[in-house]
């Protein structure tokens, strides 16, 4: 079938099934508690409230104990997340809004790739199976069970790319305007899809003689929406700019010796996390694979990755990752289809967060819609393609559920340690300080505690809550004397999504390289400290 437009209801008709598929998912977690970076865009989206266009204007005690300073030392470009936030933020428990928003904005992303879809030119099952794949992505689920940006980030970019379609086909003007303004507003909620611009022009043409100049200059009058996406662009970040500080976190924290075990995640979480490595290496099913692997992944692991000495399994999945993303480059280029290789490089974006200091799957998100669309693509040339996509709906959406199981008890434990030990002696008159990050920063803030700042001495009588995870051992160092009065651990077995002894690292690969693990005995532990 030629490129080109489908009606609204074919649309929608072959959305409903992935649609279903995450509303299954999610609509049992809507209550779950807010986790790691969700109080970042929640206090920013309180700041706006207060100041629409100074979300940054606020300290925050985040990352390091005694570094408390300028919100935007932590999230200095994602701030499109916050403004969206500001409707459930003013409500007392915002949990069930804030991921009925999520879901919401996961289903516009899901339309938007099976919209892809039919302009690239796929048939109906093909467009239905971009649909489920995109919504049976473990981390897709598990991000929009967050108050983070990811999936927000994600639907923008597919809506922008989807627009930017419609406009070459249709030679409208709205459809160019929205591109603009989705393109525009992605890279706002995550700095790294500005690198979709140029996939965005590419898409334009239609071949892939990109050195030629005078190709290019043919296409200027379409060019429009992808200078209009940078203009948007820097004007949101221009009228947010007067608090933000040059030299935040995310300078300060990037090392080249970073690269390595970025790398290694990048590749592994294409492999197990989400659902484009086994599915390509089982739908390509060609011979060439074996005799293809055997020779990239001993190369890989003897002149990479042996003098390092990292875990074996995480080798040979990284090996896995590298031959697949290879292999995905090599049949992209090999018909000059711009749209194929539009995809395999959107893939590549989160590559330019290797030097920071982490690469967790959330930085994938944004790209599930390309690989959703690769495995679509290839999808109906497989023998058992109804089976293969029934395959890969069910095992996305039963480990997807694991690990939104998981992940929600994690997040469920700062609230319940803010209601035990912070709640009781706000109530009966005593003043407590929190020092910890996190969820726990969150509620222990909505249950009456005080942030611990720099210079802050507690006095005699004064209560200190926090978290072993998400806390840090120098706090008491600097402080008063004081005696533990109560605990509250958690534990058990079960599964893991933030563990560093179980090698669980949903939210930093510094954790480990599995966005799920099983684990036992304690997982974390709040105290209660009393100062003399």
């Amino acid at each position: 079938m030629p490129p080109g437009p489908t009606s609204l209801a074919r649309v929608l008709g072959c959305s409903l099934p992935a649609l279903l598929l995450s509303a299954a998912c999610l609509l049992p977690f809507l209550g779950k508690a807010f986790t790691i970076d969700d109080p970042v865009f929640l206090l920013q989206a309180q700041q706006i409230r207060k100041a629409p266009l100074h979300p940054t204007a606020m300290e925050i005690c985040w990352t390091q104990d005694n570094k408390c300073g300028p919100v935007s030392r932590d999230a200095p470009n994602n701030l499109l997340m916050s403004y969206y936030l500001v409707p459930p933020v003013a409500l007392a428990a915002p949990e069930r809004l804030v991921h009925a928003m999520q879901l919401v904005t996961l289903w516009f992303g899901i339309v938007a790739t099976v919209s892809l879809a039919f302009r690239f030119g796929f048939g109906g099952f093909a467009a239905c199976a971009a649909g489920v794949v995109l919504a049976a992505s473990p981390p897709v689920l598990a991000m929009a069970s967050t108050a983070m940006p990811d999936v927000l980030a994600m639907s923008l970019g597919a809506i922008g790319i989807e627009r930017l379609l419609a406009f070459k086909q249709e030679r409208k003007l709205l459809p160019g305007i929205l591109s603009a303004l989705a393109l525009g507003l992605a890279p706002f909620t995550r700095m790294h899809l500005a690198l979709l611009w140029p996939i965005a022009a590419l898409l334009l043409r239609d071949d892939t003689h990109i050195l030629d100049v005078r190709s290019w200059l043919a296409l200027k009058r379409l060019l429009w929406p992808v200078a209009g996406a940078a203009l948007v662009w820097m004007v949101a970040v221009a009228l947010t700019s007067e608090h933000r500080q040059t030299g935040g976190l995310g300078f300060f924290w990037t090392d080249p010796a970073n690269i390595r075990p970025n790398l290694n995640a990048y590749l592994v979480e294409w492999m197990l996390a989400m659902p484009l490595g086994l599915a390509w290496l089982i739908l390509r099913n060609r011979r060439m694979h074996f005799w293809v692997l055997l020779a990239i992944c001993p190369l890989w692991i003897w002149k990479i990755w042996i003098r390092p000495g990292p875990v074996l399994w995480v080798t040979l999945c990284a090996g896995l990752g590298l031959f697949v993303m290879i292999d995905i480059f090599l049949w992209s280029f090999q018909n000059h289809d711009p749209r194929r290789i539009a995809c395999a490089l959107w893939l590549l974006l989160p590559l330019a967060a290797l030097q920071y200091m982490h690469l967790p799957v959330k930085y994938l998100v944004p790209c599930a819609p390309a690989a959703a669309l690769l495995i679509a693509e290839i999808l109906p040339g497989f023998h058992w393609r109804t089976a293969a996509l029934c395959g890969i709906a069910a095992a996305g959406m039963v480990f997807g559920s694991m690990v939104l199981r998981a992940d929600a008890e994690f997040a469920e434990m700062a609230r319940q340690a803010a209601a035990r030990l912070i709640v009781p002696h706000v109530t009966a008159g005593h003043r407590v300080w929190f020092a910890s990050q996190w969820g726990f920063y969150w509620y222990a803030l909505k249950s009456g505690a005080q942030v611990l700042k720099t210079n802050d001495v507690p006095v005699s009588g004064d209560y200190l809550a926090r978290g072993n995870m998400e806390g840090w051992k120098e706090t008491l160092k600097r402080l008063p004397p004081a005696v533990l009065v109560e605990s509250f651990a958690v534990g058990g077995p079960g599964g893991r999504t933030m563990s560093p002894m179980d090698g669980a690292g949903l939210y930093t690969n510094r954790f480990g390289n599995l966005i799920w693990a099983w684990g036992s005995g304690e997982w974390n532990r709040y105290e209660l400290w009393r100062f003399q």
